[in-house]
């Protein structure tokens, strides 16, 4: 073959690889954007997830698609099939007929409820309908009984044991444990009973079962403002914003101040600010008023899932990582903590020197683009800190 030959050959050659190669990745470009404005529920970020690996596991239940098939959550699959026959069984029709009817519900929601998901999800639209039936409605029967809608079974476990009902109050609120409220809802109209047909009984249902651990002293009250609940997350989050004022952020540059052993000592006091709303923080003639909180086993947990929240949505705002960077600029030391505790801003469950632990790392690795509280200037007269 004369070399002019050999070179022709070899072009083809190449020709014809790079047309395949081509092809092959024309086949793998993606018609949808990686990221949906539906995006509500995500994996925490691996930046965020190393300072505490437990506060963002579920210990004893999978909700949703995400730990559904670790093999330490499997035994919770028994107590949910039984709650789901536990409410089939209060309607007057047969199990058969009520679940072809949920199916049938939930299947419309199907499209919409991937979306939701912040990462790909490889279920079968069959198994997506199942998950979302059987964890729903062992939310809504766990909250039923929780509020003594429905009587509590003598040989519930999770009532006849105090640490499944702990472990459930730190599962329930992670953000990569969640299911869309959307669903959740649905499931509650086919369910719901004559004594459920008040306005707003689900949000009541839910902020009553986490009524101990969602950082207010007093009870939680959701105002809904025009604004759709995403998950029971973002109910928890927004029913903590709901008194809080929308307000611009105070500026997006902010810089440490001193902790409160320092302020005491340059003259500034310390006082509790109304329980009702604890994000508003005022410092007004030397004086911080501060709301009180309360601080327990579970709200670290609480606290890294509200800031993985804001710090993945999209339309979020910075406000309880905000928070976060206030409380430890002013907690650095057990010292510190115990006067918050003396003035009874903090209601606490832990011991000073955790709770300075605590507060010295939750912002860690996070990005604050709107900071919603200005620095202190001590020698103002009437500077209000508000988010």
């Amino acid at each position: 073959m004369e070399e002019s030959d050999c070179s022709e050959h070899v072009s083809v050659h190449i020709n014809g690889l790079n047309k395949v190669l081509a092809c092959s990745l024309r086949d793998k470009l993606s018609d949808e954007p990686p990221s949906l404005s539906e995006n509500c529920i995500f994996e925490v970020p691996g930046t965020l997830r190393r300072r505490s690996e437990t506060s963002y596991e579920p210990k004893i239940v999978s909700i949703g698609p995400f730990h559904s098939e670790k093999e330490r959550l499997q035994p919770m699959k028994k107590i949910k099939m039984w709650y789901l026959r536990c409410l089939l069984d209060r309607f007057p029709i047969p199990p058969e007929e009520c679940l072809q009817h949920f199916v049938g519900k939930i299947r419309e929601l199907a499209k919409r409820t991937i979306n939701c998901y912040g990462e790909e999800i490889d279920l079968s639209e069959n198994k997506l309908v199942e998950m979302m039936i059987v964890d729903g409605c062992f939310l809504l029967e766990l909250f039923r009984r929780d509020a003594f809608v429905v009587p509590i079974h003598q040989d519930d476990p999770i009532y006849n044991t105090s640490w499944m009902l702990e472990n459930l109050y730190h599962d329930l609120i992670l953000l990569e444990n969640q299911i869309p409220w959307f669903v959740l809802e649905c499931l509650f109209n086919l369910t719901v009973s004559v004594q459920e047909q008040e306005d707003n009984f689900l949000i009541e249902l839910v902020l009553k079962f986490f009524q101990t651990m969602v950082l207010m002293t007093v009870p939680a009250e959701y105002q809904p403002r025009g604004r759709e609940i995403k998950h029971i997350l973002d109910l928890l989050r927004s029913s903590l914003l709901s008194s809080s004022l929308n307000n611009r952020p105070e500026n997006t540059n902010w810089e440490l101040f001193p902790p409160v052993t320092d302020l005491l000592r340059a003259g500034v006091r310390f006082e509790k600010g109304t329980p009702y709303d604890i994000l508003n923080i005022k410092f007004s003639d030397g004086v911080f008023k501060i709301p009180p909180i309360r601080i327990q086993g579970n709200s670290e947990s609480l606290f890294r899932n509200l800031i993985a929240y804001e710090q993945c949505d999209r339309y979020g705002t910075d406000k309880f990582t905000s928070y976060a960077v206030f409380l430890d600029c002013l907690i650095n030391t057990s010292k510190d903590a115990d006067t918050l505790v003396q003035k009874r801003i903090i209601a606490r469950g832990l011991s000073t020197e955790d709770l300075a632990i605590l507060f010295n790392g939750l912002y860690n690795d996070t990005l604050v683009s709107q900071y919603y509280y200005g620095e202190p200037t001590l020698r103002s007269k009437d500077l209000i800190l508000r988010p």
